[in-house]
């Protein structure tokens, strides 16, 4: 028997928004979200991130299982096509790869460079800055993040405060400077 994901084709395509059926009227996406996706979306003339959308029973059409708010961002943004990852296979086959899309969506997050280390433990030992203005650091961890001071680099701000903290408020910080 030939594993299923061996089998199955996929690829990204470009698609015109009246070729995609989508079940779900809202996402539930904040509205301030939504504009700020369509504008984006809207000056780049093309989605970054791409919904997956699998095979129908008609011809040229699509099913939309991932990326509704993507889609309404298109849409709002005046755009005619979205670019899509097609899974070749009906809905039910598809749900089993959208698994691996979740899984795998997790490992794709932003490359910390060199210099935004250095940018944020300049913050974090500066005493002028407010610790705060990093999203999920609210005053117990500013107080923390104070009292264990200097910080030599981002593995020594680890050892004192925790491995998953010091890197998830680097991101948290480099996201807010964007």
């Amino acid at each position: 028997m030939v594993n299923f994901y061996k089998k199955l084709e996929s690829q990204p395509a470009l698609l015109f928004l009246n070729q995609i059926e989508v079940s779900q009227e809202k996402s539930g996406t904040s509205t301030s979200l939504l504009k700020k996706v369509s504008q984006s979306v809207r000056d780049w003339n093309f989605n970054l991130s791409l919904p997956i959308v699998c095979l129908t029973d008609e011809e040229d059409q699509y099913h939309l299982l991932t990326g509704l708010p993507i889609y309404e961002a298109t849409k709002e943004a005046n755009l005619i096509r979205l670019w899509v990852f097609v899974i070749a296979t009906k809905q039910p086959e598809a749900e089993k790869a959208i698994e691996q899309a979740v899984l795998q969506s997790k490992l794709n997050e932003r490359v910390v460079e060199p210099q935004d280390v250095t940018d944020f433990l300049d913050f974090i030992n500066n005493p002028q800055s407010d610790l705060t203005s990093i999203p999920g650091v609210k005053d117990g961890y500013a107080k923390l993040i104070r009292d264990k001071r200097v910080y030599s680099s981002l593995e020594d701000m680890q050892k004192k405060l925790g491995a998953k903290r010091g890197l998830n408020w680097l991101r948290a910080y480099k996201q807010s400077k964007s």
